[in-house]
């Protein structure tokens, strides 16, 4: 995705090289909330168009990752909106409640990780992504989220353990590409998160098959 800026604009110009260069980490972000790659890249593609027709508003040299996370989950919200109300679905429909086993030594790899990703409660996803993946602060993520930096606490807290409890109960013997966790999984789990979000293993990209 390429934006053009009038050359006689330099600051348009710097703006237009700033996005451009959060482009990946903007797919990625997408990709994580919403698990479907064309809506996530039509999402990126709406969020550059906001954030161009919004540059003179953006403060110069303020953090611009923040302010384009939140404009790709407004984006996304309205999306799940207009969803809803096609599927006659209530958002909180959506939500489930899940509970980790006690402390256990367990093994995954990188797409055992992301196949629960995909299963845990959107709210839930979003925020463990938004923090642990992305690495802004409580505060920070609540501003991106629009909640209380409290409910994100809460949110990533009761993420981590389902994330934990659903990649626990997957079967199959450990491949080569598995990497081995112990109990306590958050410095683990923030590692597989960030490598997801990075795009350094797109969504999209297949491991080796576990063993039967």
């Amino acid at each position: 995705m390429t934006l053009q800026a009038p050359q006689s604009e330099p600051t348009d110009k710097t703006f237009v090289d700033e996005l451009e260069a959060m482009i990946p980490q903007m797919r990625a972000f997408a990709r994580s909330l919403c698990r479907n790659k064309d809506l996530a890249d039509d999402i990126v593609q709406d969020a550059c168009l906001k954030a161009w027709a919004a540059r003179e508003r953006f403060i110069s040299g303020a953090p611009m990752r923040p302010w384009l996370f939140r404009i790709i989950r407004n984006l996304h919200t309205g999306h799940q909106r207009k969803a809803w109300r096609a599927s006659s679905l209530a958002p909180e429909d959506a939500e489930t409640t899940l509970t980790t086993p006690g402390a256990q030594e367990w093994t995954c790899d990188f797409q055992v990780m992301q196949d629960a990703l995909r299963h845990l409660p959107e709210k839930q996803r979003e925020a463990l992504i938004t923090v642990l993946a992305a690495g802004f602060s409580y505060e920070e993520a609540a501003g991106i989220i629009g909640c209380s930096e409290g409910t994100v606490k809460s949110r990533v807290s009761r993420g981590r353990e389902a994330l934990v409890a659903l990649m626990t109960k997957t079967p199959g013997k450990p491949s080569e590409s598995r990497i081995k966790l112990q109990a306590a999984p958050a410095n683990p789990l923030e590692e597989l998160l960030a490598i997801h979000l990075s795009g350094a293993i797109p969504p999209e990209t297949e491991l080796p098959a576990r063993a039967a």
